[in-house]
């Protein structure tokens, strides 16, 4: 497999957490030291992982923990012995009459699934068989003593729905929520595995491929803890994405190819560290951070990264961001940081703060249109240069912060029209 790897830097990402306070501190004051910021970003991380929540999913969050007798409102415990406790409202099982069920079993020759499965436990397909899942198949995991049950797929998965059929694994309750059950998980499996037309919903992560090969089309997971996870894995994906997941899709040392893709409702679309990501024509959209890369090399071609609180995060990256619109982000459209990262031919307009945020001049923007951003175009937060020629800046000109004068931004020469394209 072939890797396009950069050294690995520990810690979360500064661009992505450093802003909000940031902004409003560093007029006429010292840059901040590297490891304060990094303190601060890791207290950002900590506080959004409890905050800023949609009702629906924390309803959701709230109907698990009934399961379990877990739930306590804060400031309630005074009047619990007063107050009879609420009725617990019990979850209802899916109608459901499995053709096939499976419980902590081993497919040893090649199986094909079909109609309704029931699996309880972990089910592994040996790494000489072939699992078939047919078109229309509704597969649901349902939890054994406690345990999360678990597809494990060490031969080959070949799970080919159709838009009229679409294949789905999902939990024995009507309504599933993430955690319901684990997964499948790909393992070691360097065949040629291919799931069309599925949707994967109320796992902790839905679909796993650890040193594996695969190729999906038109899959997507829905309503996961992590919709998609991929570790030192070859992965080709054609439409699909995920939705209402805490993160969408997470590579980690993997190369990958992905076209037309939707993360819509997450906290976070896309996360990647130490891999290759060729992200074409996506659509990234109401997520609380859109796509989170450190050290990774990046080519973003075309799509839209629309009305999430984060846009595009790049951490020690390099590569290429072109022909994007990068819009109405509450925060900033692109960060930069320790990035070698040429930004052309992309609309940068109308995000909350800052249209791009910069902390040095490793990165290049030219052929852009940058304007309308209700902050600054471009926030220079370092002390290097940030080289940005031959960009398109509205009517009104370039609105640019360059850190007291410690920061500059070269915005020499500009374009009188918007170029050709944006």
């Amino acid at each position: 497999m072939r890797r396009y790897l950069t050294p690995f830097i520990c810690g979360p990402l500064l661009a992505a957490f450093l802003l909000p306070t940031f902004a409003k501190a560093t007029v006429g004051t010292p840059p901040l030291a590297k490891a304060s910021a990094f303190a601060d970003a890791s207290a950002d991380r900590t506080a959004d992982r409890t905050a800023d929540r949609t009702a629906d999913r924390t309803a959701l969050v709230k109907i698990a923990a009934a399961e379990t007798g877990s739930v306590k409102t804060s400031g309630d415990e005074a009047g619990a012995a007063a107050t009879p406790a609420a009725p617990v409202a019990q979850r209802v099982e899916a109608p459901f009459k499995p053709a096939l069920s499976y419980v902590d079993q081993m497919l040893t020759e090649d199986t094909v699934w079909r109609g309704e499965v029931l699996v309880q436990g972990a089910v592994t397909v040996a790494s000489q068989a072939t699992l078939t899942v047919e078109p229309g198949t509704v597969v649901r995991f349902k939890k054994s003593e406690g345990r999360n049950p678990i597809l494990v797929v060490q031969g080959r998965l070949v799970a080919s729905g159709t838009k009229d059929d679409p294949i789905r694994f999902t939990s024995n309750f009507a309504n599933s929520t993430p955690g319901d059950w684990q997964g499948v998980t790909l393992l070691g499996s360097e065949k040629k595995n291919v799931l069309e037309n599925c949707r994967i919903d109320g796992a902790q992560t839905g679909l796993e491929a650890l040193f594996s090969n695969l190729t999906l089309k038109g899959v997507r997971a829905e309503r996961c803890a992590v919709g998609m996870r991929f570790q030192d894995a070859l992965l080709q994906m054609e439409t699909g994405g995920a939705s209402d997941c805490e993160t969408g899709l997470v590579f980690a040392n993997s190369e990958s190819t992905l076209r037309g893709l939707n993360l819509i409702g997450n906290r976070v679309g896309i996360s990647a560290q130490k891999s290759s990501i060729y992200l074409q024509d996506a659509s990234l959209a109401m997520n609380r951070s859109a796509l989170s890369c450190d050290n990774c090399r990046v080519k973003l071609a075309g799509g839209a990264a629309l009305d999430n609180g984060r846009g595009v995060t790049l951490l020690e990256c390099e590569g290429s961001v072109s022909g994007m619109k990068l819009a109405r982000n509450s925060d900033y459209g692109l960060s930069l940081t320790g990035s070698r990262v040429r930004v052309n031919g992309n609309l940068i307009t109308g995000n909350g703060m800052q249209g791009m945020l910069v902390f040095d001049g490793a990165g290049v923007a030219w052929d852009n249109v940058i304007s309308g951003n209700s902050g600054h175009d471009i926030y220079n937060a370092g002390t290097e240069e940030f080289r940005a020629p031959n960009n398109f800046w509205g009517e009104s000109g370039p609105r640019i912060y360059d850190n007291g004068g410690r920061g500059k931004v070269n915005v020499v020469p500009q374009l009188k029209t918007a170029p050709s394209g944006n």
